[in-house]
């Protein structure tokens, strides 16, 4: 065990800060420079900051703990609205070290102040957004994300259609071409039932063509969950996703231990809604994906489910709040027929709060997913773009929904708090991009304006495309309050030194 005084921690977790953030604020913005990763399992050369983020480790176990903490923090940020880790690093750095040029550090007393300039920024953020509705304005969204005027298109032209309640996903193409496709899908309002269900490092739950068990019961026993995966094993099928009213007690352990040691891809979710809101949402996915709903109040038992029993669809993804069932194999003739009767009974009922739940049902029937599929040259290349084009797309939804404000790190640069330090923070990602890209001197600019770095021009912001989600931007700037107040009120370190291996 090493333990630390206050100082000597605050050293450390200063020096930790500098090492990991001079790392990847390279590849802030459009400046194209990226990090070589390279990890037992693959290889790859990213300018993606939450993936240097995440792959980051220190070899040092007081440094590393102390990145643990901070990534995880930063982390949240882009998994909350897709994108903002590097820009959240980069104030978070700035808040270290103008908070430890002191000798005397009161981390309490920083706290409260970086909290109240928080509410103060978030405020002046708002205050001056504008609100993203034309595909135009999509696309230089997308383009300020991702500066690659074929993907931005792709991306822009895709939450147009499907309007900013709609679902986007991204998935390799298998070719080396990038295309934009719509396909068949449902969103379900719920993720997965712990976070051992994750598959990969985008901290989703992904199953490709699994069978899906759905069900109105409440599994709490192994044999709940037993027969059925003993059902799959004889034919060879490991891939399973549970949709169920709750999973829990002995029945997740089952899941869980399955899929720790690797016999079993399996994710579970509990169904949405409650009573008959619940049960027509099931019956709608049942129709959806070609499944049978083995439901409580017919007395169905699981007991005899059979793999014919199961619905399939071309991937299922679990995420923390929702999950998206994408491109179901249901019966086309069924669910069309379904459509009609639905249409015409929209049209018949006089009941209002009757016609609202029938509307839902066609709308949840006919549901359209996009998929934008990445494809490169190698395997290596196609991952990191995969990357870089979902935060795009997150960072498109975020400005679709919440608004725009002046981009590059401008809106941030224009903010004046009550907290000194703070002010520092929001003045260095814009600092930091024009680092980036080689840009030394532009005239002032007023509040509407904004300058492209990479052509130099200065303009309206919307017009000369420089723009950033406003809900981005907040999440950044909380998400580095909140890795600051948490490191700078740490008073020591206790940490485990692993042993030496034995030679």
């Amino acid at each position: 065990m090493i333990k630390t005084a206050q100082r000597d921690t605050l050293d450390i977790i200063k020096n930790t800060i500098n090492k990991a953030v001079n790392l990847i604020k390279p590849t802030f913005g459009p400046s194209s420079n990226k990090v070589i990763i390279s990890k037992q399992l693959y290889k790859m050369t990213v300018d993606d900051g939450v993936q240097i983020a995440r792959d980051l480790e220190f070899e040092d176990p007081m440094e590393n703990a102390v990145w643990q903490e901070a990534k995880h923090t930063a982390i949240r940020t882009n998994d909350r609205v897709g994108d903002g880790t590097t820009g959240a690093l980069i104030m978070l750095q700035a808040i270290i070290n103008e908070a430890t040029k002191s000798v005397k550090v009161d981390g309490r007393k920083i706290e409260k102040e970086l909290k109240k300039g928080l509410e103060e920024a978030k405020k002046q953020l708002l205050s001056m957004k504008h609100e993203v509705k034309t595909k135009d304005e999509l696309e230089k969204v997308a383009r300020i994300s991702f500066d690659d005027e074929k993907i931005a298109k792709l991306i822009a032209d895709s939450w147009y259609k499907l309007g900013k309640d709609g679902i986007l996903t991204v998935d390799r193409s298998g070719t080396m071409e990038t295309i934009a496709d719509i396909a068949n899908g449902i969103k379900i309002d719920r993720g997965y039932m712990s976070p051992y269900m994750i598959t990969n490092d985008r901290m989703e739950g992904l199953i490709e063509k699994p069978y899906i068990l759905l069900t109105d019961y409440r599994l709490t026993e192994t044999n709940d969950i037993l027969p059925i995966m003993n059902e799959l094993v004889k034919k060879n099928i490991n891939m399973l996703v549970v949709i169920a009213e709750n999973i829990e007690q002995q029945a997740l352990a089952t899941i869980i231990v399955n899929k720790l040691q690797n016999k079993f891809a399996v994710v579970a979710v509990n169904a949405p809604l409650s009573g008959q809101d619940r049960t027509l949402f099931l019956e709608d996915i049942a129709l959806m994906t070609g499944a049978k709903l083995f439901s409580e109040s017919k007395g169905d038992k699981l007991e005899f489910a059979k793999v014919e029993d199961l619905g399939r669809a071309d991937r299922f993804i679990a995420r923390k709040d929702n999950s998206v069932i994408v491109g179901p194999r249901g019966n086309k003739k069924e669910i069309e027929k379904a459509l009609v009767e639905l249409n015409s009974a929209i049209n018949m009922t006089p009941n209002i709060e009757e016609k609202k739940i029938l509307e839902k049902r066609l709308a949840r029937l006919g549901g359209k997913i996009g998929v934008i599929k990445v494809g490169a040259s190698t395997e290596n290349e196609e991952r990191a773009l995969k990357y870089k084009v979902d935060d795009a797309v997150h960072a498109v939804l975020s400005a679709y929904k919440g608004g725009v404000v002046p981009g590059a790190g401008i809106a941030l640069s224009s903010i004046t708090t009550s907290s000194e330090i703070l002010n520092t923070a929001l003045q260095a990602p814009f600092r930091q991009l024009k680092e980036n890209v080689g840009l030394d001197t532009h005239r002032a600019l007023n509040k509407e304006e904004a300058i492209n770095v990479v052509t130099g021009k200065i303009g309206k912001f919307i017009e000369v495309g420089v723009m950033d989600p406003v809900e981005v931007l907040i999440a950044g700037v909380e998400s580095a309050v909140s890795i600051a107040s948490l490191l700078l009120t740490s008073s020591g370190m206790v940490v485990e030194v692993p042993e030496p291996e034995k030679k």
